[in-house]
């Protein structure tokens, strides 16, 4: 087992290498699907455990020979990201474990943010005002990410903290979910993926797209026409992974019923 932590953190380096045992009580769980993503407390501190899914076979070979892992991606990508003065979760350690000598699971570790997410926002009646300083300051935000040539690639509205400050009237946002985040310097148009991620009603796509486009002096055509493409291309990946995942599904079911057929015999 492999464990990094943060300086910061080292006085609690026997209590983190507990988690991939299950060494921890947790407090609230925000996903429980693909990855496990919870809250824990250690001491008097408030953490977030993101417990990556075990990958296939040929990404275990390359976890372990090739490429760092998501949460090790996640706990460099943090650092960077803060590095560059934009806001995310601190990065308290990364875990990774091994099965017969192969890359096995993944642990990465955070503070707490107790913030809402875009999502939450959602459900959270505005005035007209506040939501054009709502949507004044996260395009502000999401500029920002670009010019600092940060390129999120999970920009989706569950994982953007915000929060309004209560000295400005400032509303201030944080990343999270960043393993996939890309840095350097990519071409004027990429960032639509990010756009493309946001699930934006056409009327407001169009709204926050001009306002962009003129802001960095790209033609909003062009802009439009991106965003839509990676949209639709995601749908059509989503499509036929759940296709595949329903076609596997029925075929070990008729397996399965096969052997029971055979047992009964």
């Amino acid at each position: 087992m492999k464990i990094h932590i943060h300086p910061k953190y080292i006085h609690l380096k026997e209590a983190i290498a507990k988690i991939p045992e299950g060494g921890y009580e947790p407090l609230r769980t925000f996903c429980n699907s693909r990855n496990i993503v919870e809250q824990i407390n250690i001491g008097d501190c408030a953490f977030v455990v993101k417990s990556y899914k075990v990958p296939n076979f040929a990404n275990r070979i390359i976890y372990s020979f090739f490429r760092r892992s998501k949460a090790h991606r996640a706990y460099d990508n943090a650092l960077r990201i803060l590095r560059c003065g934009v806001s995310t979760p601190f990065p308290v350690a990364y875990i990774e474990t091994k099965k017969k000598g192969l890359f096995h699971r993944g642990y990465f570790i955070s503070e707490y943010m107790g913030y809402p997410t875009l999502t939450d926002y959602k459900n959270i009646e505005l005035s007209e005002e506040e939501r054009n300083r709502f949507k004044e300051d996260f395009l502000n935000f999401t500029i920002e990410l670009h010019e600092k040539n940060i390129l999120p690639l999970d920009y989706n509205t569950g994982n953007i903290f915000c929060h309004k400050d209560e000295n400005s009237g400032q509303y201030l946002f944080s990343l999270t979910d960043i393993n996939r985040a890309e840095f350097g310097n990519f071409s004027k148009y990429k960032p639509m993926l990010s756009f493309a991620q946001m699930g934006l009603p056409p009327e407001k796509l169009v709204d926050v797209m001009a306002e962009y486009s003129s802001r960095r002096k790209l033609d909003l055509e062009t802009s439009l026409f991106l965003v839509l493409f990676y949209r639709i291309r995601r749908r059509v990946r989503n499509f036929f992974k759940r296709r595949l995942k329903e076609i596997r599904t029925r075929t070990n079911e008729k397996i399965e019923d096969k052997k029971a057929a055979a047992m009964e015999k």
